[in-house]
């Protein structure tokens, strides 16, 4: 998402994987996965570089796991040391400001043309489909979408054509929490299959950023009564279309660019 963006923009990308490119700036994406010596060493390097962060920032620790990285000495420092920090999850701005005195821009997940690759099946033959990790609590959740007589799948973990194939075979796509925890909106999974035409059954879950408008929210209680609901007759159909015509109101490009405005003026 964030290549096409900047893309549209007119600037000039490439992944580079897991090295520094010294002549441009370069987006970190899961920083946090480097030991806490290389952090430093990339914040004192001189380079140009910038942190987008995707992880949950919460009680000094990220994704409530202390073992995760080194958020203190690590980690922040890393941010600190960046050109600016962008993040993907709302509820981290007034964490990272108010505790660590990061002042980040959210990054919207919003429509591009580019990442809209799903070709549906005319008849598809699963009720649901859920990709992610299968926690207990999701596990127990899919059991029972599959105890009220519907068919699907859930990948713990898969190659995206693979994930793709079973989005296009299954009317339902389910978005449910890992843990009770984890209360924020996974921006990723909502925004690239809105973005794909799909019909979304989430569970409710704390969000700012207005994402479940693109889905059908039912609470964990009635969970599999709403899916069997929505896959009789055509009411999927109605919802994809309806949360994919929503969707493409807000365009990625617009939004990137707005915070580009912001992160390069207050980086001057």
């Amino acid at each position: 998402m964030l290549k096409y963006g900047l893309e549209s923009l007119n600037h000039e990308v490439f992944i580079s994987g897991p090295k520094i490119e010294p002549g441009m700036i370069n987006l970190l994406v899961g920083a946090y996965f480097m030991p806490t010596e290389h952090m430093k060493k990339i914040s004192s390097s001189g380079i140009q570089y910038a942190v987008v962060n995707t992880e949950i920032v919460k009680d000094g620790m990220l994704n409530f796991q202390p073992q995760k990285t080194d958020l203190i000495n690590g980690y922040l420092p890393l941010m600190r040391g960046g050109r600016f920090v962008w993040d993907v999850v709302p509820q981290n701005l007034a964490e990272l400001k108010d505790q660590h005195g990061i002042e980040a821009e959210l990054i919207r997940w919003a429509y591009h043309e580019r990442l809209e690759d799903i070709e549906h099946k005319a008849n598809p033959d699963l009720d649901y489909y859920f990709f992610g990790f299968v926690t207990d609590r999701r596990k127990r959740l899919l059991t029972e979408l599959n105890d009220a007589g519907l068919r699907g799948v859930a990948d713990h973990s898969c190659p995206y054509f693979l994930r793709n194939d079973r989005i296009a075979r299954a009317k339902l796509q389910i978005n449910i929490r890992q843990d009770a925890k984890y209360v924020h909106v996974n921006a990723f999974r909502i925004g690239y299959l809105a973005n794909n035409r799909t019909a979304i059954l989430s569970e409710e879950e704390d969000d700012p950023t207005n994402y479940l408008q693109y889905a059908e929210v039912a609470d964990k209680r009635n969970f599999a009564e709403a899916a069997a609901e929505l896959v009789r007759g055509d009411k999927w159909k109605r919802l994809r279309e309806e949360s994919y015509e929503r969707y493409r109101q807000i365009l990625f490009k617009d939004v990137l660019e707005q915070v580009l405005d912001s992160s390069f003026a207050k980086a001057v």
